[in-house]
């Protein structure tokens, strides 16, 4: 069983303070001077493919993104963390891939016909700039494999059999799947952090190769879809309303308290 794991490594939006919030012409602000890390999604998708690696003995553990030089210091984290191989694809200039998953899944689709079949491929559910949530539907509908959704674990059951859980808003499904197959991970309360590695894995990891593919190598210009266009970026402002709850002591206020404000919303 071979596994990918494909992950968007993005700037720490935290790090922008209002005044960097100024788009160019080109609809993109400058995020060159935050750091660049793995939102929960993507930290779950690797966490788990880990997990299931540790468990099976599978060796045969890749780490993909689309992204320019900047992310690779977190792609030599996940050769610290010991998977096996970490591409990235140079992405075209002309494309903006924030808001074009299908550029992206193409991209990673036309990666994984070149090499030797994976048959797991694990994502994070949606990144924190485009926010799309369509990334893995779409590559799992480019390979024609089912996609799963919403994973919160894999384990390996009986010969070449994956048991995957998958949280729902009122249930938790248990799954029984022949690869080959997409896993999309959970929400973000259901995700799980990636580990951390430890100094002697870093420096081990420093002396391994990244391996750099450029777009047009793998897609020509006209096979790249076109980007949608941004034509104005603002900044909302969220209030939130606050009351005071006055009264004679906490037991008068809990009941106003629940009386004009929770009780309408605990009912059934």
């Amino acid at each position: 069983m071979k596994i990918m794991v494909c992950v968007k490594i993005e700037p720490d939006l935290s790090m922008l303070a209002d005044s960097d919030w100024q788009a160019d012409d080109l609809g993109k602000i400058d995020c060159r001077y935050a750091r660049r890390q793995l939102n929960v999604f993507d930290q779950s998708a690797a966490e788990l493919a880990l997990t299931l690696v540790e468990s099976t003995g599978v060796h045969a553990l890749t780490a993909v993104t689309v992204g320019d030089d900047d992310v690779e210091p977190v792609l030599k984290t996940l050769l610290a963390l010991n998977f096996s191989r970490a591409v990235r694809i140079a992405p075209p200039i002309q494309v903006d891939l924030r808001f074009n998953a299908q550029c992206v899944a193409q991209l990673l689709a036309a990666f994984h016909q070149s090499q030797p079949i994976q048959t797991v491929v694990i994502l994070g559910s949606q990144s924190g700039e485009g926010q799309n949530r369509q990334t893995g539907p779409l590559l799992a509908e480019m390979f024609g494999w089912p996609c799963v959704t919403q994973v919160t674990e894999i384990r390996l059951t009986g010969e070449n059999l994956l048991q995957v859980t998958r949280q729902m808003a009122d249930e938790i499904q248990y799954l029984t799947l022949r690869p080959p197959v997409v896993l999309v991970t959970g929400q973000g309360e259901q995700a799980r952090l990636l580990r951390i590695p430890t100094l002697k894995q870093k420096l081990a990891a420093a002396r391994k190769p990244l391996d750099v593919l450029m777009a047009n190598t793998l897609l020509s210009a006209t096979e790249l879809p076109v980007s949608p266009s941004i034509l104005h970026l603002h900044r909302t402002s969220v209030h939130r309303e606050g009351r005071i709850i006055t009264g004679q002591n906490p037991q008068e206020k809990a009941r106003i308290l629940y009386e004009q404000f929770l009780r309408q919303r605990l009912q059934p």
